[in-house]
């Protein structure tokens, strides 16, 4: 059978050994190639990328090299405007010695954190007259940070703290709660949405029952929803590797045989010369990495917490 191919960006380090896949096609595994991506081999890589026409995914580059970044489609959350517009998230760098597969992780990742800021702009608390986005990554952290919350009379029931929560037009009644025999409470929520990627029943733990506790957790039951959809319909090359259909012991199975020992794969002579060439190429990469600190009050102060674990940099 041909060897598998090379993607765009990689090159077989010297010498490096190459094994046989249970189709019986031969390949170099990632972890003995060199890599150089471009901005042309980031694109070609993140065209083999599948999820969601609301998500695209873009690929640029400026003065700091290359960089992914998440396009979300939809309406403004702020606004009574509902025409479809387009918002951009941060940007996420791309090395060029960066391995294929951190790649696509990368925008695997970007992917989730898109729609979870997504998530935490739409749910929204009423209360006092008043409807407010506790969990959007808007606040302002410092101010909060140097002010000291009042407590104010909130609701009490679970039930209670539960009706007051709102996803977009969706609504939430609680429906049943369980005592767990560690400790924990199992709440059951039924949902009035006509959002049909929103469950109708959505089940979440909570160490207690507090208003806080309730809230917080609420909120980490809507955002693992989202991961789960994009674990679900992420493909690359139409394989979906982070979908729980996929069976870890597989992936366990296909590691082994892709880590092998260079030793196991290439004669003495051979596996001597590539182990050196393997280490200078691991070396060089990781010396890529390592941050500079400068002089200033935190560059010293970082440089001296390290120094008492025994690290230097």
């Amino acid at each position: 059978m041909k060897p598998l191919d090379f993607l765009p960006g990689e090159e077989p380090i010297t010498q490096a050994p190459s094994v046989v896949l249970d189709d019986g096609r031969s390949c170099v595994p990632q972890h003995y190639l060199r890599y150089s991506h471009s901005l042309a081999s980031t694109e070609a890589i993140v065209s083999r990328i599948a999820y969601d026409d609301n998500y695209p995914v873009f690929v640029s580059e400026d003065a700091g090299g290359i960089f992914i970044q998440i396009g979300v489609i939809g309406p403004d959350n702020y606004k009574s405007d509902k025409r479809n517009k387009i918002v951009f998230g941060r940007r996420w760098r791309v090395e060029p010695n960066l391995p294929t597969s951190e790649i696509i992780q990368t925008v695997f990742l970007a992917l989730k954190k898109a729609r979870e800021h997504e998530i935490r702009e739409q749910v929204t608390l009423h209360f006092d007259g008043h409807v407010a986005t506790p969990f959007s990554c808007h606040q302002d952290l410092p101010l909060l940070a140097r002010q000291t919350p009042k407590a104010r009379p909130c609701a009490h029931t679970p039930a209670q703290i539960i009706s007051k929560l709102r996803y977009g037009s969706a609504r939430f009644k609680l429906i049943d709660s369980v005592n767990l025999k560690g400790g924990d409470i199992v709440l059951t929520v039924q949902t009035h949405s006509p959002n049909p990627d929103l469950k109708d029943i959505i089940s979440f733990t909570s160490p207690e029952l507090s208003r806080a506790a309730i809230l917080h957790n609420f909120m980490d039951a809507l955002v693992r929803l989202s991961d789960r959809d994009v674990e679900e319909r992420f493909t690359f090359d139409g394989f979906a590797r982070f979908s729980h259909a996929v069976c870890p012991e597989q992936i366990a199975r296909f590691s082994i045989k892709t880590r092998q020992c260079p030793t196991k794969l290439l004669g003495d002579d051979e596996a001597a010369r590539f182990v050196s060439e393997f280490s200078a190429q691991n070396y060089e990469t990781d010396s890529t990495r390592i941050p500079s600190l400068s002089e200033s009050e935190y560059g010293r102060g970082l440089k001296t917490r390290l120094r008492r674990q025994g690290l230097a940099i």
